[in-house]
C-alpha cells in the first residue's frame, strides 16, 4: 500500500491475494496503528467498492480525503513532501489484509 498526498494505491500483489474482490470493509485500529481491508459480500452495510470487476487494469486508487487524514494525523505524516510505503500481511483464514503503519518506509518525491 502507498499513501501519498493523492490517495491510498493497493498493489496488484494485494489484489490478488485478497482475490480480486469487488467490496471491502476498512478498518482503522487506532491503538495499534493499523489499517485492515477485509472482503466482503454487496450486502454488507459496511463495504467500500474496491475493484470493478470489468477493470482489466489490476490497480485501485482511492482518493478519499477522510481515509488519507485519518492516516495522516494517526501517524504525523508528512504526505505533502513524501509517500509512504506500507508491506501488507495477509491473514488468508480471515481473507483480510492488515498494514502495520508503524512500519512505513518514506519514499522521497
Amino acid at each position: 500500500m502507498t499513501v501519498t498526498k493523492y490517495g491510498v494505491r493497493f498493489s496488484k500483489a494485494t489484489l490478488v491475494q485478497l482475490g480480486r474482490p469487488e467490496y471491502v470493509r476498512v478498518m482503522i485500529n487506532y491503538e495499534d496503528k493499523e489499517l485492515i481491508i477485509q472482503t466482503t459480500s454487496p450486502r454488507d452495510p459496511n463495504k467500500t467498492s474496491f475493484l470493478k470487476p470489468s477493470k482489466k487494469k489490476m490497480e485501485v486508487q482511492w482518493n478519499n480525503s477522510l481515509l488519507k487524514g485519518n492516516l495522516k494525523e494517526l501517524m504525523g505524516w508528512d504526505l505533502n513532501n513524501v509517500s509512504y510505503k506500507v508491506r501488507g500481511k495477509f491473514i488468508p483464514d480471515q481473507n483480510l489484509m492488515l498494514f502495520d503503519l508503524k512500519k512505513a518506509r518514506v519514499e522521497k518525491k
